[in-house]
C-alpha cells in the first residue's frame, strides 16, 4: 500500500513538473505566432504606404505650377533615357520601361473629361505609308508618318521649322465638341533652344495662303501651346484672341514631364481639350491644366484646327498620334433611363487587349453616378470591335472588355455586381459599314442597356 502511494506521488510531482514546460511551450509558441503577424503587419503596411507614395507623386508631378528638385541618385550606374525612333534609322536610344509606364487608372480619380457624343474624326495613320505625309493632311513644313520604338501606333513626325499641319478631315465645329490625341518628344528639355513650340490652334478663319503659315488664331480664337524650350525645363500656356484686346488672355504653367529633372523624352502625354460653347478646358494625363470660362467671346464662329510647330534646333521633334475628335454633349442619364441604351465612345482599350485606358475614367464615373441615381435599375454592358483581325478573336475580346468595365463599376466605384451583366458582340453589329478610319472608332464601342 505505501508502495503504491509513493508512486503515485512520484506521478503527481513528475505532472506537477510536466505543466510549467508544456505551458511555457505553448507561451512560446504564442509569442512567435504574434511576431509573426506582426511583422507581415508591418510589412504590408509599408507596401501600402510605398504605393500610396508612388500614386500620389504621380499625380502631384504629372502637372505643377513650381518645379520640383529630385535628389541625385548615389548609383554609379549609368541612367537610361527614353527615346523615340522613326522610320528612318536614327540613332537607337535605350528605354527605361519604368519612366515610360502610363499612369494607373486610379490616378485618374479627379478627371472628369467626357468625350463627345458622336465620333467625327478619328487619325491613327494606319491607312498611311510609312514615310509619307499623311494623305488627309496639309502642311506648310515637312512631315512625314513613322513608327516610335515604344509606341504601339504610328505618329506624324513634325519637322524642324515653322509651320502648320492641318487634318483637312475636321470640318465640323459646333458649340460643344472634344479633342483628344498623343504626343511624343525627343529632345532634352534641360538644353536651351529659342523654340520648340507645339500649338493646337482654334481659329475664325479658314487655313489658306498667308494665314497657314502663322501660329495665331485669327481675330477670334484659341490656342494651347506645349513650350520645350524654356532653359532648363519646359512650360505649357493657352491664349486667347479676340476683336477687342483687352479681353485677350494668356497664361502658363510649368509641367513636370517637361522638367529637367523628369525629363519626359520618350514618353506619350495625352492632351484631351474639351469645348462648351464659351468655356475651354484642357487636361494633360490625369490632369486638369486649364479651365477658361471665358475662352471665346459670344457668337464666335471656329472655322478651322491646325496644329502649329516652331523649333529651332536641327533633328528636333514633336510627334503626334492618335487624335479623335467627337461632337455633341453627351445626355449618359437621359440615354439610359428614359431611352434604355446607352452609346459611348469615352471608354476605350489597349489595342487588342481588354485593358481599359486611364483617360475613360470620366466617362465611367459619370455612368456610375446614374446608377447610384436609380438604385433599381440593372443592365447590361455589351462590348463591341471593329473587323480588323480575326472574328474569334474579336468575339472574345468584346466579351472580355464588357467584363473589363464591369470589374471597374464595382472595384472602383462601389456598384452592386448583381446589378451588372456583360455581353460582347464582336465585329458582328457595326453601327457604320464604311471602311474607314471614323467607321472602325464608331464600331469599338460599349453599350449599356437597361434590363
Amino acid at each position: 500500500m505505501k508502495t503504491i502511494k509513493h508512486i503515485t506521488g512520484i506521478s503527481v510531482i513528475f505532472f506537477l513538473l510536466l505543466i510549467p514546460q508544456q505551458v511555457e511551450a505553448q507561451f512560446w509558441k504564442k509569442v512567435a505566432q504574434t511576431a509573426e503577424k506582426a511583422a507581415e503587419k508591418t510589412v504590408l503596411k509599408k507596401t501600402e504606404e510605398k504605393v500610396s507614395k508612388k500614386t500620389s507623386k504621380t499625380i502631384d508631378d504629372t502637372v505643377d505650377g513650381k518645379s520640383k528638385k529630385k535628389k541625385k541618385s548615389k548609383s554609379k550606374k549609368k541612367k537610361k533615357k527614353g527615346a523615340v525612333i522613326s522610320s528612318n534609322n536614327k540613332e537607337e536610344r535605350a528605354i527605361n520601361e519604368t519612366e515610360n509606364r502610363e499612369p494607373s487608372f486610379t490616378a485618374y480619380s479627379k478627371f472628369d473629361f467626357v468625350a463627345g457624343e458622336k465620333i467625327i474624326a478619328f487619325e491613327d495613320f494606319s491607312q498611311d505609308e510609312i514615310g509619307d505625309l499623311p494623305a488627309r493632311w496639309n502642311s506648310s513644313n515637312s512631315a512625314e508618318v513613322v513608327t516610335l520604338n515604344n509606341q504601339e501606333s504610328r505618329f506624324i513626325q513634325i519637322g524642324t521649322g515653322t509651320g502648320s499641319y492641318v487634318p483637312e478631315f475636321i470640318e465640323e465645329f459646333p458649340e460643344n465638341f472634344t479633342l483628344e490625341y498623343d504626343i511624343v518628344f525627343d529632345f532634352d528639355v534641360s538644353k536651351y533652344a529659342y523654340k520648340r513650340d507645339l500649338h493646337v490652334v482654334f481659329s475664325d478663319v479658314k487655313n489658306s495662303g498667308y494665314e497657314l503659315q502663322k501660329g495665331t488664331p485669327g481675330k477670334n480664337g484659341f490656342s494651347f501651346v506645349i513650350r520645350g524650350g524654356i532653359s532648363g525645363g519646359g512650360k505649357v500656356d493657352i491664349q486667347k484672341y479676340c476683336s477687342d484686346r483687352n479681353l485677350n488672355l494668356r497664361s502658363d504653367k510649368k509641367f513636370g514631364k517637361l522638367n529637367k529633372d523628369n525629363n519626359g523624352r520618350g514618353k506619350k502625354m495625352h492632351i484631351s481639350i474639351w469645348k462648351q460653347k464659351q468655356r475651354m478646358r484642357v487636361y494633360i494625363d490625369e490632369k486638369k491644366v486649364f479651365d477658361i470660362p471665358r475662352a471665346f467671346e459670344k457668337n464666335v464662329v471656329i472655322k478651322n484646327l491646325k496644329f502649329f510647330s516652331e523649333t529651332t534646333p536641327e533633328n528636333t521633334f514633336y510627334y503626334l498620334g492618335n487624335i479623335r475628335y467627337a461632337v455633341g454633349k453627351p445626355d449618359m442619364r437621359n440615354k439610359l433611363i428614359t431611352e434604355g441604351k446607352l452609346v459611348t465612345y469615352g471608354i476605350t482599350f489597349d489595342t487588342g487587349k481588354a485593358t481599359i485606358k486611364p483617360e475613360s475614367y470620366g466617362t465611367i464615373k459619370k455612368i456610375a453616378n446614374v446608377l447610384f441615381d436609380h438604385t433599381d435599375v440593372k443592365v447590361l454592358i455589351t462590348g463591341h470591335t471593329d473587323t480588323d483581325g480575326d472574328d474569334v478573336f474579336n468575339q472574345k475580346l468584346s466579351e472580355k472588355r464588357a467584363v473589363s468595365v464591369k470589374e471597374i463599376l464595382v472595384n472602383e466605384f462601389g456598384v452592386d455586381v448583381s446589378r451588372l451583366k456583360t455581353d460582347g458582340k464582336g465585329e458582328s453589329d457595326p453601327i457604320a459599314a464604311e471602311n474607314t478610319l471614323e467607321a472602325k472608332a464608331k464600331n469599338r464601342r460599349v453599350e449599356f442597356k437597361k434590363i
